[in-house]
């Protein structure tokens, strides 16, 4: 059964130099009829998995150059060996092969993001309240980690103009997406809040990872810095 299924998708996905001649009792021109009409309507089912998986993308592109761009796409190895929930990981670095400019590539990667922090696995979020009964030594000693559904999206130009509901006042280092009561939020930050997202992916101690942001930012961003982290819902809880 597995080995028919094996050469069933090999056919569908490299075409009739693949044709598995005696898996079908049908005649082979009839059999062929048949995995083509399955192939168009798994590539319909791909193209519009991307296209709901990065509306903003597709309205920064349009519908043409979205459409070449993902018939594309589709066809690499990546794209094929994923299932329709998970086709779009790869989608950024296409556009960004694909000579895209940043803020489309950027905004792509925003997207998957959002994706992802949105389906990711359930986890109470650590917050002040948490924090407000310990006393210094079991703040400090408290292990910390980024929450399940926290994303952090590096940013090198400014947002695209379909993110244009996001209030930035300057230029931001990164997106941070949060998912606080089941609501996913982009969070525009700057490097320093960026810097510390990146190192509490090591599952420090609180100590710890003050320490190294007052080592690389000073003691007077380093606490209130991590507060507003915590505030945004970054973190899980131990």
């Amino acid at each position: 059964m597995r080995d028919g299924q094996t050469r069933f998708m090999a056919a569908l996905n490299l075409g009739p130099s693949a044709f598995p001649e005696d898996l079908f009792s049908n005649t082979r021109d009839r059999a062929l009829l048949g995995l083509r009409a399955h192939a168009n309507t798994i590539s319909h089912a791909r193209l519009v998995a991307l296209e709901d998986s990065f509306p903003r993308t597709l309205r920064r592109l349009g519908n043409e150059e979205f459409n070449r761009l993902s018939r594309g796409y589709i066809e690499t190895g990546d794209a094929m060996q994923a299932g329709l929930r998970e086709i779009g990981r790869a989608f950024a670095d296409w556009l960004a092969a694909a000579g895209c400019d940043a803020a489309t590539v950027e905004l792509a990667r925003i997207e998957w993001a959002w994706l992802e922090s949105y389906h990711a696995p359930e986890c109470d979020m650590l917050t002040l309240a948490d924090l407000a009964g310990l006393d210094e030594g079991a703040l400090l000693s408290l292990s910390i980690s980024l929450h399940p559904a926290t994303r952090l999206v590096e940013l090198s130009v400014p947002l695209a103009a379909e993110l244009d509901e996001i209030d930035v006042p300057s230029q931001p280092a990164a997106m941070l997406l949060c998912r606080p009561d089941a609501e996913v939020m982009l969070v525009p930050i700057d490097g320093p809040r960026a810097a510390i997202c990146r190192n509490a992916r090591e599952n420090l101690t609180m100590g710890n990872l003050l320490e190294i942001a007052i080592e690389q930012q000073g003691e007077a961003r380093a606490l209130p810095d991590m507060l507003a982290l915590i505030e945004a819902g970054s973190f899980g809880k131990p």
